[in-house]
């Protein structure tokens, strides 16, 4: 799609493809044309679903109707044995005395409804589908040979009448007769002629090409009443049935077993309900053992939603290296083209990150014009700065990751996290851009939970700690400031209006001491460490208001609203009756005021006790001040924090690196000099710019595309090999490796430059090249076969040229095991076939060779003339003619009778 010319224009068609707007709109941007989609949520002919159970069909969806519970029961019901199978001897029932429930399978019944119908089920279920007029059906099987045994057992049975079975005679032997007289012998153009003579047909990829196009013709004009099919049948097949039967919805998909995706069932089941011919198709799931599918996978396949289409573009040497040979198009901006990017390049288009990008440059070069006018201020203490920013940002990661793993360890509460973060507990905390304050004490009141404000309710997972902070002693409220524009008001007085007003609530700024401080959400990623320091005799019901403690206060009515709202939580408001204290009144204005006498007086006895809690903690937080100052204060042993894990050893390492880390902090002048805090966050806010700006022109760089890890690597491996030199030019071994297409390039290309099939015969070629185009299973058939010495001899430098690019591959970073790239780049298993074949052998005598049927050996011949052609086009490159002749000789050799037979479609 993306390489195509301008002019040509496209038709897609799907009928699975749930992202079908995301797919047109890839397409519309790569081709920069304009999509017209079309598209209906019904489908002309309504599906009905049904299973076989007890010689019935149990219907268990109609159309969008949802699934019928009642369907699925009934179905049950008829696989269970009769109650007359349950009665002894004496004609008594062994059942009837007890009303237990049936029990569940167990162990190997578990999979009974996976079973396989028998000769007598196959022949009940197609004399039933014949007597409802339920054909043509199609009945897929997803098993080459499960589909030629259940058409064997049919053998007995006649779909057609006389006058059909004449019309298929007639057009069988027109077909045998473009064959030779030994290949109009074959077992299978004996078998499956007479097969379709009967009404009955099978289609798989194992059956000769022409045999399949005759079963194709047949079907379309319904002279084949019941075919059995695999997969590839309902895939770009235009073959409509009025039923299609399922013999299992168990598939093997390469790697394991597993059940129908709903896509693929949707796709095989449409093949059901043929437009202006039938009313309603007929879907039919054969339940052949003592149970039907489990309910769940059955609404699941039914009910589903297809598999969203995913990119499946994968980079190849042949597609670099032929990018590399053109300018109209790079390897990148094919990548960036692709539709596993597409999501990406939209985004980035859509935010207008290159205007952001652009913006954010000619911002920061303001700012760090503005930071070398500065310089002067820093003289004295804070020249080494940047350093310091460095060495304190470390430092604050790596306190993260070991409070983060301490809570983890915890789970999130609880153990030995409540030994760090206790009540009282002091900790350094670093918070220059948003708050003003470095290397500020605070007082945890509230061990880390998950935030509840509004400013962190977009990360709700990060963990924060209440304390309080001591503010530093430049520290001016923005009451207080009387419109200054002095940098130190600007940084600590930035969040103004988040400033609460209200005494013990977060975000409050008091003083007390001739200090202030703060009520301030510590997230973990601004402690700079946690110290061994804590304070003992901390009420934080004095400081902390809305602690689920009362937030006293003078007043009335008013004043009790507020108080129960402090409480109980806002919750409370509009709950109407279900609040504890809603109704309730003041009996009298005089009893009222002695209620705000009694008030009054608790509160300032109350208020002078809170006065005192906070002077107490002020003190302690001037104390860890001077002594964080004079680098006196110990940061808190972590190590027996976390004593079980998987990771204890590192964490203890990092312990380690964290008390380290202190050390070398402290040893910076500008720890300790007195303007810390301007110059800091002026640093920090250049800084955190430079690595927003970093990140966008990463992803607005190659190196954010997914595959670009996997081009380097590879295209290492081209230099290596010589294909490419130093200059991306693509050299000789680059461009005969562009020839081919049909196998591994790179094999092909090694091979050809090593020599390995000069010294061939043709015949010996071909059998050689076999293995590169065989899609069989691996199994070595020709090991029994008599070979010659040099055809078994270049096998072997095969293996050895396979092997040494795999391990090459793996060199560099690709995740490839040598011993399995050799095993699935070359399959030797038809070696002996094509080389008899090669050499005049007649095909039913080759096809007595093995046990790979007919069909797979004719695909494989017919691949393996294309990659003679291009290792001919391989040698004329080279300047080779010796092996230019021998190529054009072989494909001599295997064109010939069976296997190129015409298409029974153009001729």
């Amino acid at each position: 799609i993306i390489m195509l010319p301008p002019y040509v224009s496209m038709i897609f068609l799907s009928a699975t493809t749930p992202n079908t707007m995301e797919f047109s709109d890839w397409i519309g941007r790569t081709k920069r044309k304009q999509i017209h989609v079309i598209r209906t949520s019904y489908r002309p002919v309504p599906l009905s679903h049904h299973l076989w159970a007890g010689l019935k069909l149990h219907k268990i969806m109609q159309g969008k109707s949802g699934f019928l519970d009642k369907g699925y029961r009934d179905a049950s019901k008829a696989l269970q044995p009769s109650k007359g199978d349950n009665k002894n001897k004496d004609g008594k029932n062994k059942g009837a005395s007890s009303n237990k429930p049936t029990p569940r399978p167990t162990g190997s019944r578990q999979l009974a409804w996976q079973q396989q119908g028998n000769k007598n089920n196959w022949t009940s279920l197609v004399r039933f589908l014949q007597r409802e007029g339920l054909t043509p059906t199609v009945v897929f099987s997803f098993s080459k040979k499960k589909c030629e045994e259940i058409a064997y057992m049919l053998r007995t049975l006649d779909l057609n009448t006389a006058a059909e079975r004449s019309s298929v005679t007639g057009f069988s032997i027109q077909t045998v007769a473009r064959l030779s007289p030994n290949d109009a012998t074959l077992p299978q153009v004996l078998t499956v002629c007479d097969m379709v003579k009967r009404g009955i047909g099978v289609h798989h990829g194992g059956l000769l090409p022409i045999l399949k196009e005759m079963v194709e013709i047949l079907f379309s004009k319904n002279l084949i009443k019941v075919l059995f099919a695999t997969e590839t049948f309902a895939m770009g097949v235009n073959m409509p049935a009025r039923a299609v039967v399922f013999n299992s919805i168990r598939k093997h998909d390469g790697v394991n077993f597993r059940e129908l995706e709903p896509g693929e069932y949707v796709q095989m089941a449409g093949r059901a309900g043929r437009r202006g011919l039938d009313t309603v198709g007929t879907v039919i799931l054969c339940c052949f053992g003592e149970v039907p599918p489990p309910l769940p996978i059955l609404k699941t396949m039914l009910t589903g939603s297809s598999t969203r289409l995913s990119s499946q573009f994968r980079l190849t040497y042949n597609m670099i290296l032929n990018l590399l040979r053109v300018e109209d198009m790079s390897v990148e901006g094919m990548i960036k083209r692709s539709f596993s990017e597409f999501a990406t390049q939209r985004a980035l288009t859509a935010n207008e990150y290159p205007k952001l990008l652009a913006k954010g440059q000619k911002t920061l070069t303001k700012l760090e014009e503005s930071f070398e006018r500065d310089a002067s201020s820093r003289m004295g203490g804070a020249e080494d700065l940047q350093k310091y920013f460095a060495m304190s940002t470390d430092l604050m990661a790596t306190t993260s990751e070991l409070l983060q793993y301490i809570l983890d360890a915890s789970g999130g509460a609880g153990g030995k996290v409540d030994d760090v973060f206790c009540l009282g507990r002091v900790l350094i905390v670093t918070s220059a851009r948003k708050r003003g304050y470095v290397r500020a004490p605070a007082l945890v009141l509230r061990a880390p939970t998950t935030s509840t404000t509004t400013a962190s309710s977009s990360s709700s997972a990060a963990k924060t700690a209440i304390c309080m902070v001591l503010l530093p002693e430049s520290f001016v409220l923005p009451s207080e400031s009387g419109g200054a524009t002095a940098s130190t008001i600007k940084s600590t007085a930035a969040a103004a209006s988040s400033i609460s007003k209200k005494a013990g609530t977060i975000n409050f700024v008091g003083e007390t001491k001739r200090r202030y401080y703060a009520l301030h959400e510590i997230h973990l990623d601004e402690i700079l460490y946690v110290t061994s320091t804590k304070h003992n005799k901390m009420d934080v019901k004095a400081v902390l208001k809305d602690d689920g403690s009362s937030n006293r206060g003078g007043g009335g009515g008013g004043g009790t609203s507020a108080r129960a709202d402090a409480m109980f939580g806002s919750a409370t408001r509009g709950r109407g009756g279900d609040f504890a204290f809603a109704g309730m009144k003041a009996r009298s204005s005089k009893k009222s005021d002695d209620d705000d006498d009694f008030f009054g007086g608790k509160k300032k006895k109350k208020g002078s006790n809170d006065e005192e809690v906070l002077e107490q903690a002020m003190g302690v937080l001037l104390a860890a001040e001077q002594e964080e100052t004079n680098s006196e204060l110990q940061p808190l042993d972590l190590r027996d924090a976390v004593k079980h894990g998987n990771d204890v050893l590192e964490f203890r390492n990092h312990c380690g690196k964290m008390e380290e880390l202190v050390l070398r902090v402290r040893s910076f002048a500008s720890h300790s000099h007195p303007s810390l805090e301007t110059h800091y966050a002026a640093l920090e806010r250049k800084e955190t710019l430079r690595h927003r700006i970093d990140t966008l022109q990463h992803l607005l760089s190659n190196e954010s595309l997914q595959l670009f890890p996997d081009f380097l690597q590879r295209k290492s491996v081209l230099r290596t090999l010589g294909y490419v030199d130093e200059n991306e030019t693509v050299c000789v071994k680059g461009r005969v490796a562009c020839e081919v297409n049909t196998a591994e390039e790179l094999i092909v290309t090694e091979m050809v430059f090593e020599g390995i099939l000069n010294e061939l015969e043709p015949a010996e070629i071909v059998a050689a090249l076999s293995a590169l185009v065989f899609q069989g299973k691996n199994e070595d058939e020709s090991a029994d076969a008599e070979l010659p010495d040099a055809l078994v001899e270049c096998c072997e430098r095969m293996r050895k040229v396979a092997t040494n690019l795999g391990q090459l591959q793996k060199e560099h970073g690709l995740e490839i095991d040598p011993g399995e790239y050799c095993d699935n780049m070359l399959k030797f298993g038809l070696v002996h076939v094509v080389y008899e074949w090669a050499l005049g052998v007649p095909f039913k005598s080759i096809c007595e060779l093995t046990l790979v049927q007919e069909g797979s050996i004719v695909r494989c011949i017919t691949r393996l003339d294309e990659l003679c052609r291009e290792v001919r086009n391989c040698s004329r490159v080279v300047g080779n003619p010796t092996l230019y002749r021998k190529m054009e000789a072989a494909s001599v050799a295997i064109k010939r009778d069976i296997v190129f037979a015409s298409s029974l479609y153009v001729s």
